[in-house]
């Protein structure tokens, strides 16, 4: 008893210290210097980005725009009176502000970088237009822009791009909370605590709660139909007087959740608040024709793009029609261009989006669109091209299918392909087995050698691994797993030492072998209470990416599995030594006489082998990447997905294009393809 009380007093003082060296490290470090280092993150993480799309590419479409529709933004006297009301004063330089939302028009990146910076007095944008209009491409142009204005400034706001796919305004009502959850996972140096005198939250949240954050919001259209106007309001409540913010949707949505009237309330929703809106506009023709030959030589333009270019000599041909978004135009200028040093025999011809090679009939728009984003990815990942792929063209697009099919069916029509949540494509049945495998292994292997020996100590192991597995199986498979990535865990010494001291106690009290016996029960139960504490390092800046999070969740799941064991091996030795030092060889020979050192053994390594298969639960349920593997291993033998699946996504991102990422997950390049692909699933 007096070991016990001393241990829990030691657990006490070290816990008490523990949060007062956090609390120290944390009143060292201020939100300018946190936000200076999530700027150049953000950075880095967006440049590799747009060097995998190719932004920055001399062949890269400019989009412009124009004002939004009448009736989707608030009147442009009342937001610069918003603005004026500001503490912060609105934009800085008054003179600079628009005379009226008319002016707002322009083109490219650096326009709209003016536009939202200098013009709009409120820094409150809505960006809309058609699908494939080029809404997310303009985001991640502005937000660079910001950002390279911002190294001239450094009190400005760090822009950051999140995808509203997978906010579900109506669990998780608080927009700074999911905001503040999804900065956490992206940048996990975010997710630590804050700076005094906000402790008790994250920097993430202390950020945006300090308005040094500027949130770009995409994918507002991608948000559930029944949710979108609740999201609206959500949003509007959430805005703190001077908080800038930029939302993309498509128009037509906007509209419908701005018209939206429900059943039980008859207040109608309102627009962003003193926002000012704009409308992308369909490319014009010319601009079609120079991104189509871009490169292309009089010769080579006659035989392959002379009968499209004659299509699009007529503004009301499906072609032309189809062609004049920024989406189409690309992937039209993807499949049917020929690049240097590609073969030109058997390339599909850009003739087959004028006459449907099947029918010998004129295409519709409709069908002229449906070809493109069906000729996408075996275009693609056509061998012809430059580049190894381990995936063929058929494989690729399977595996494609089956992912937008997951989308569509598992996680409520989400744009995000988050790893941790692939668990959902496999029945939870499944999972329950695997988890319930030691009871199969300890029947075929313990009961013969129990019968054989007689020895009770087997008898014993195999009924609590028996009923380990029973229970631990049943728990999974009718408890939702944490559905997140796990973060850093480390096991405490003080948990060791009580382990010790337990184990000690039990040998001195009685003898070795009894020390034996009560060392595998008191690791588990100290490992589990004390032993697993969440830390992360505060000097570690990481702008985590899908493979990195990966990493990490394995690392803490192989931390949590063998931690007991470990211990485990830690105590034996120490009680051996104890007992040798303490009572010398008689302490083994009387124990031995008592209970034969042979049983102890059997018993040790049974209850040893448990305290794994428990860190094997806890591990399955408090980490994703155990879950994972079983996913990838069920998806690979049903032929839906390669095992390695997650190399297979690294490649769809940095060598295909086919994927994009944004923060810690993958979307795939565009919604319209995602659909088209799990239409075909």
């Amino acid at each position: 008893m007096l070991g016990l009380v001393a241990g829990i007093a030691s657990l006490a003082v070290a816990w008490e210290a523990y949060k007062a060296d956090r609390r120290d490290a944390a009143d060292s470090v201020q939100l300018a210097g946190i936000a200076n280092d999530l700027a150049r993150k953000v950075s880095q993480v967006w440049e590799a980005e747009a060097k995998v799309r190719g932004l920055d590419d001399d062949g890269s479409l400019t989009v412009s725009w124009q004002q939004a529709p009448a009736g989707l933004t608030e009147p442009w006297a009342s937001i610069c009176a918003a603005a004026e009301h500001w503490p912060t004063g609105g934009a800085p330089n008054r003179d600079e502000w628009a005379a009226d939302s008319a002016g707002l028009g322009g083109a490219g990146a650096e326009r709209i970088t003016e536009v939202f910076s200098k013009q709009v007095p409120t820094h409150r944008l809505v960006v809309l237009g058609r699908e494939g209009a080029g809404k997310s491409v303009l985001l991640v142009q502005l937000l660079r822009k910001l950002l390279a204005l911002r190294g001239q400034n450094s009190e400005q706001p760090v822009p950051v791009l999140l995808s509203l796919a997978s906010w579900n305004p109506v669990e998780e009502g608080d927009l700074f909370a999911w905001m503040d959850r999804r900065l956490s996972i992206d940048y996990e140096f975010l997710g630590l605590a804050a700076p005094a005198p906000d402790g008790s939250i994250s920097r993430a949240r202390a950020l945006l709660d300090d308005r040094r954050i500027l949130p770009l919001l995409d994918g507002f259209d991608e948000i559930k139909q029944g949710f979108r106007m609740e999201a609206l309001r959500r949003i509007n409540a959430a805005l703190l007087a001077g908080q800038g913010i930029v939302l993309a949707c498509r128009t037509e949505d906007y509209q419908n959740a701005l018209s939206y009237e429900p059943a039980d309330s008859g207040t109608r929703p309102l627009p962003l608040v003193q926002a000012a809106g704009i409308e992308l506009q369909d490319l014009d023709v010319e601009t079609v024709r120079a991104h189509l030959c871009a490169g292309a030589s009089d010769d080579f333009l006659s035989q392959l793009w002379r009968p499209v270019m004659e299509e699009l000599s007529d503004a009301t041909r499906p072609v032309t029609l189809a062609l004049r978004t920024p989406l189409m135009a690309s992937l039209a200028a993807d499949i049917y261009s020929i690049r240097p040093g590609e073969a030109i025999a058997g390339r599909p011809s850009p003739v087959d989006l004028i006459i449907d090679p099947a029918t010998g009939t004129s295409r519709t728009r409709a069908e002229v669109e449906d070809q493109l984003l069906a000729g996408f990815v075996p275009s693609a990942y056509d061998p012809g091209r430059p580049g190894a792929t381990r995936w063929t063209a058929e494989e690729a697009e399977k595996s494609l299918r089956f992912l937008a099919g997951h989308l569509k069916d598992n996680v409520s029509g989400t744009t995000d392909i988050e790893w941790w949540n692939l668990r959902r494509a496999v029945p939870r049945v499944i999972h329950a087995a695997v988890i319930g495998m030691p009871f199969w292994v300890a029947i075929a292997v313990a009961t013969p050698l129990a019968i054989v020996s007689s020895a009770p100590a087997w008898l014993v192991a195999t009924a609590g691994v028996v009923a380990a597995g029973w229970v631990l199986g049943a728990l999974y498979a009718f408890l939702e797993p944490k559905p997140e990535p796990a973060a850093r865990i480390r096991v405490s010494w003080l948990s060791v030492a009580m382990v010790l001291a337990i184990s000690c106690f039990a040998a001195y009290r009685e003898d070795v072998g009894t020390g034996v016996l009560v060392l595998p029960v008191a690791v588990v139960i100290v490992f589990l209470g004390f032993g697993r504490k969440a830390t992360q390092e505060a000097d570690t800046v990481v702008a985590m990416d899908p493979l990195s999070l990966l990493e990490r969740d394995r690392k803490t799941a192989r931390t949590i599995i063998l931690g007991p064991p470990a211990l485990g091996l830690i105590g034996i030795a120490g009680l051996l030594i104890f007992g040798l030092v303490t009572q010398g060889p008689a302490a083994f020979a009387g124990a031995s006489a008592e209970l034969p050192l042979t049983e102890v053994a059997l018993t040790t390594l049974g209850l040893i082998g448990l305290s794994l298969y428990g860190g094997l639960a806890v591990a399955f349920r408090h980490t994703a990447s155990p879950a994972l593997t079983i996913t990838c291993w069920y998806l690979a033998l049903r032929r839906k997905a390669p095992r390695n699946l997650m190399s297979f996504l690294v490649d769809a991102h940095q060598q295909h294009a086919v994927l994009r990422r944004v923060g810690a997950v993958y979307q795939f390049r565009h919604l319209d393809l995602q659909r088209h692909l799990a239409d075909r699933q």
